[in-house]
């Protein structure tokens, strides 16, 4: 290369090397703040948005290494692919593997981000470890004592829960004399109802909505284990999870919420079109539906044209910048003859769902 030719490239790489420096800085400053751990999934979003591949990569690699959960899931926003690389490791498999043992969200989430970008081998091992969070957590969520029991009159047994001491009294008064013919004891069962759980996944451009919908149905499938129930899920059309008739093991179900399709709009009317249907089939008498969404329809018309397929609709109401969407919401249960309860996030919906099925009657 002549003289003439060298000064050039010199001049170039002059020109290069605040850009280079730039970038460097930029880099150093998202590993300190890495390493210090004291962010949010979003800030780290933002600190690495316009990184390229290797930088990202390398940022999740000293992630992984300080195990800082939020900064994986914020690298991850910016670029899905260089993250499930890293966490397509071993050391990223043990890392959510004590996680879902714990009982946090971290593996559901982050498979919900990555499931796209991750490998035919990576890809099972993460819906597995993302499934044993979700039921972790739900079974922590549930506890004890979430169904309600009602007493029945049965013939005497020294195995009774309890006598019905009017009733053997009325017998007694009524023959003159006590025998186990006319000794009427009492039965404790569980109540029996039937219900369709409706959740709006639209939107869910990190996982969040994905990830309450899988404890949301784990809750729903836990309380009416011993009943008929169903599940759809929707966001530009239904798809229907569960039906009313089916016999599923929860696990299965986890599994098919892991597998659904993302998509941004928001057609709550053909979602309760399906649920309808479905709810038609149950044989129960005490039937009911409960909906989860923000309320703001972009496809499918206004959702309060199909309420008369509904015994009884209670209306979750998710977070939403719009108050029309709430308002409509509102409008729904009232007309449905439901309840409407609103959260303030979606780390909320669970406990605000147990509630519901309490008081489903």
């Amino acid at each position: 290369m002549s003289e003439e030719g060298l000064q050039e490239l010199s001049d170039e790489l002059m020109k290069r090397m605040p850009s280079f420096r730039g970038k460097m800085d930029k880099k150093k400053l998202l590993e300190a703040e890495i390493v210090r751990g004291r962010r949010s999934p979003m800030r780290y979003a933002q600190m690495s948005k316009g990184m390229d591949f290797m930088t990202i990569k390398d940022s999740a690699e000293k992630a992984l290494e300080v195990e800082n959960m939020p900064a994986i899931q914020g690298l991850a926003i910016s670029n899905p692919t260089a993250v499930a690389d890293v966490m397509s490791s071993p050391q990223g498999f043990k890392l959510l593997g004590r996680r879902a043992a714990s009982g946090d969200n971290t593996a559901p989430n982050l498979f919900f981000m990555l499931r796209g970008s991750l490998s035919d081998r990576a890809k099972p091992i993460f819906r597995r470890l993302a499934r044993r969070s979700i039921l972790k957590v739900s079974e922590g969520i549930i506890g004890r004592g979430l169904r309600g029991n009602v007493w029945i009159q049965t013939e005497y047994s020294p195995d009774a829960d309890d006598f019905d001491d009017e009733a053997t009294l009325e017998n007694f008064m009524e023959t003159g004399y006590l025998s186990y013919e006319n000794i009427v004891a009492l039965e404790k069962r569980e109540k029996t109802k039937s219900g369709v759980l409706i959740f709006d996944t639209s939107g869910s451009l990190f996982g969040d909505r994905f990830t309450t919908a899988a404890l949301a149905v784990a809750i729903m499938a836990y309380h009416l284990a011993h009943d008929e129930y169903a599940i759809v899920l929707f966001n530009t059309k239904p798809y229907l999870i569960k039906r009313a008739n089916e016999k599923i093991p929860i696990s299965t179900l986890i599994d098919r919420i892991l597998d659904a399709e993302s998509a941004g709009y928001t057609n709550i009317s053909e979602a309760l079109i399906m649920a309808g249907v479905e709810l038609n089939k149950m044989r129960n008498r005490n039937k009911f539906a409960i909906l989860v969404t923000d309320g703001v329809f972009n496809k499918g018309g206004d959702p309060r044209k199909q309420l008369h397929r509904f015994p009884k609709l209670h209306v979750l109401g998710l977070p939403s910048k719009y108050d029309w969407g709430l308002r409509l919401c509102k409008d729904m249960a009232r007309k449905a003859k439901g309840r409407f309860a609103p959260v303030s996030s979606h780390e909320d919906v669970p406990r605000a769902l147990m509630n519901l099925l309490r008081h489903s009657r």
